[in-house]
């Protein structure tokens, strides 16, 4: 019966993890660019498990989580400095804690004249930072960013922005809710148009479907309330039990 309990519990924490990757990407579903966080859990061979740490059932679930960077819909904004990627890349900011990559494209100018992200970042270009020179005297109408992430001013080129594409997005690491840290050795690629196209005035929406993760929570809650009558079914046997012992 102890071991029914054990069992039962082990069942129990992945629901709990899964339920708070969902209520994160609820949180999110309206955030520009974010990637949707997914649950995987596997189960082991029990006994193989049971045979190394000696945890048996305990050990026999493998929960392991991901990032789903799946393309999100487009929402077009009318902001020339709005910019989204159609097709597979992210945008590279410098970051105090070193490059990071993402892909929301909520940039702006700085009082500099600099490219930044939402956050301040400032965006790379494939020549270095992207900077407009003279900023005082123009508008932000007045510049256009092709979709080859050329930046144009009065049809002149002031920069480009870089776009990257890693050959395994599971070498990327969610740092924040729109950035993503490189691990050592990621191989990273400069995206090319046939792969990725910028497209100006528009911005890419979470990829993150509210309704089904509604649906999936009032399930999971379910279950997990179904679990615990359980384990309480199981605690109440297990006192009469005792309580037998006794006389």
């Amino acid at each position: 019966m102890i071991k029914g309990l054990q069992t039962a519990e082990a069942a129990m924490r992945p629901k709990l993890l899964r339920m708070d990757v969902i209520a994160n990407n609820l949180a999110n579903v309206s955030t520009t660019g974010f990637k949707g966080d997914r649950l995987f859990v596997q189960m082991l061979n029990d006994s193989a498990a049971g045979k190394s740490t000696g945890g048996g059932d305990l050990d026999a679930v493998k929960v392991t989580e991901g990032v789903d960077f799946s393309e999100g819909s487009f929402r077009q904004t009318g902001n020339p400095l709005d910019v989204a990627i159609q097709g597979s890349g992210f945008f590279a900011v410098d970051t105090p804690g070193g490059t990071r990559y993402t892909r929301s494209g909520s940039f702006r100018l700085s009082p500099d004249g600099s490219l930044v992200n939402a956050d301040g970042y400032p965006v790379q270009g494939t020549g270095g930072a992207v900077r407009i020179p003279n900023i005082e005297k123009i508008q932000q109408a007045t510049v256009s960013i092709a979709e080859t992430g050329e930046v144009l001013v009065d049809k002149e080129m002031v920069g480009r922005i870089r776009v990257v594409d890693f050959a395994d997005t599971s070498s990327l690491s969610k740092e924040s809710a729109t950035l993503f840290a490189a691990a050592p050795g990621a191989v990273m690629t400069e995206s090319t148009s046939s792969s990725s196209a910028v497209k100006q005035g528009f911005l890419e929406e979470s990829n993150v479907n509210g309704l089904e993760e509604m649906i999936a929570m009032t399930e999971l809650q379910r279950s997990f309330d179904t679990d615990q009558k359980v384990l309480q079914a199981m605690d109440s046997s297990i006192e009469k039990s005792l309580e037998v012992g006794k006389v």
